[in-house]
């Protein structure tokens, strides 16, 4: 932890620079946590909390002090752009390519049994354990694709969006 955090947390005392160190040291220690102890959950929840709190704080504090915006915010998105790029399409007929479609979904859920949602992937999780609740739910999103109405009352969905449009290649 540096001088500039606080609370566990990095705030960059108001300097980006102090900020990106910030940042620098998250990282660092998440490539330790996982070189020297990847089966140890707790210690890599905990590690990815605070690079994700982290990065969250780096990104506000990009805002607050050079007015510009997140500079994460893209990176899945880019990310499936750089593979899609790399990988061949098929041709359809006539040797079009079969068309592309984005599809974009976005949940906020609160999980009200975060045990009950780790049975479901036939693990036990402690509910107390940082990073519990969204570890379990990246898991069940990996293994069914996602439908939190399936899973009766272990989930609530506060808020739920989606757009599904023709890829733009130019963007």
């Amino acid at each position: 932890m540096n001088e500039s955090q606080t609370g566990g947390q990095a705030t960059g005392g108001g300097d980006l620079l102090a900020g990106a160190r910030d940042l620098g040291s998250a990282i660092e220690e998440h490539a330790r946590v996982l070189t020297e102890a990847p089966d140890d959950y707790p210690r890599v929840v905990e590690a990815v909390n605070h690079l994700r709190a982290t990065a969250i704080a780096y990104a506000d504090l990009c805002a607050r002090e050079a007015g510009w915006g997140d500079p994460f915010s893209n990176l899945a998105s880019d990310r499936r752009a750089d593979e899609e790029a790399e990988a061949e399409e098929p041709a359809g007929a006539a040797g079009e390519q079969a068309p592309v479609v984005d599809l974009e979904v976005d949940y906020r859920i609160r999980v009200h049994d975060v045990a009950g949602a780790a049975r479901l992937i036939g693990e036990e999780v402690s509910p107390d354990l940082p990073g519990a609740a969204s570890d379990v739910v990246a898991r069940l999103f990996q293994r069914d694709g996602w439908d939190p109405s399936r899973y009766g009352d272990i989930f609530e969905v506060l808020d739920h969006t989606w757009s599904c449009g023709p890829d733009d290649p130019v963007n």
